[in-house]
């Protein structure tokens, strides 16, 4: 199958199959909605230091041209994760990456991972899950595909495509 959490591949979108040639040559999703480009409002969960991320994250995200307005809360989470990551990484530089605690039954000092090093290392891995689905990272950015920006050219509505296959139909009648 795939998706995320299944164990399987992530799936691509319809746009990115078609620019690639579908290898698979599976059926395509002809109804996939089309993701608006632009900015997103800030979701209200986000807190205010998250707030004080959210444009330099928007700003990456536009200057790579994945910037779309359903991706609210993902970004979100992006600007969350960074700033658990920072704090986790500040604490690293304060107290360190290891610490010595005595184990009680032996009486004898134990050298353990100090928590801040696991939170930071979490924080990484969801930081770098999130930058593979918007293809911020060098391996994923090979697979993201930008369509040409063509200030002519529009989208093709519902209305379009029933009244380009309606003239087709009369073409083929005359």
């Amino acid at each position: 199958m795939g998706g995320r959490g299944s164990g399987g591949k992530n799936r691509k979108p319809t746009a990115q199959k078609k620019a690639e040639g579908n290898p698979g040559k599976r059926k395509l999703n002809a109804k996939e909605p089309p993701a608006r480009p632009g900015e997103p409002k800030k979701p209200m969960c986000l807190g205010a230091a998250a707030r004080k991320v959210w444009p330099q994250v928007v700003e990456m995200l536009e200057d790579a041209g994945v910037l779309f307005k359903s991706d609210g809360l993902a970004i979100a989470a992006i600007c969350s994760q960074i700033l658990v990551f920072k704090q986790a990484d500040a604490a690293v530089a304060k107290f360190g990456l290891m610490h010595v605690t005595l184990d009680e039954d032996t009486g004898t000092a134990v050298l353990r991972t100090a928590p801040a090093a696991r939170v930071r290392s979490d924080a990484l891995k969801h930081l770098r899950s999130l930058w593979q689905a918007f293809g911020l990272d060098p391996s994923s950015r090979s697979g993201v595909r930008i369509p040409d920006a063509d200030p002519n050219s529009r989208s093709e509505t519902a209305l379009d495509a029933i009244l380009r296959s309606k003239s087709s139909k009369d073409d083929i009648v005359n």
